[in-house]
């Protein structure tokens, strides 16, 4: 059976944050498994320290990104990274602009 290598995404705030430990043990799986796991979020990029600290510890700080609530896919398209998995309690935010058009209302 070929092996292949999956680029996986985890969100952060309210689903990494919902479970650390498990996603913790997610990610040192996949990173076993020779996977790639980065960490988007919307945040901006003042507030990732946090990001880079917890998960950041496990997948390594230089794959954590703040979008800055720039519609994540294209954001990291632009960054030339193609994701294969999203793990995202708001998948919206991965496809559109989601969080400004929440803020305005």
């Amino acid at each position: 059976m070929k092996e292949y290598i999956v680029i996986i995404s985890i969100d952060f705030d309210d689903t990494y944050t919902k479970d650390p430990e498990f996603w913790d043990e997610v990610c040192k799986l996949a990173i076993q498994k020779k996977h790639t796991v980065y960490c988007v979020s919307a945040r901006p990029e003042k507030h990732m320290p946090k990001v880079r600290e917890t998960v950041g510890a496990i997948i390594g700080g230089d794959s954590c990104f703040g979008t800055g609530l720039q519609p994540k896919r294209e954001w990291m398209k632009n960054k030339n990274i193609e994701i294969d998995i999203w793990i995202d309690d708001t998948p919206d935010a991965i496809v559109r602009d989601h969080y400004s058009q929440v803020i305005k209302k």
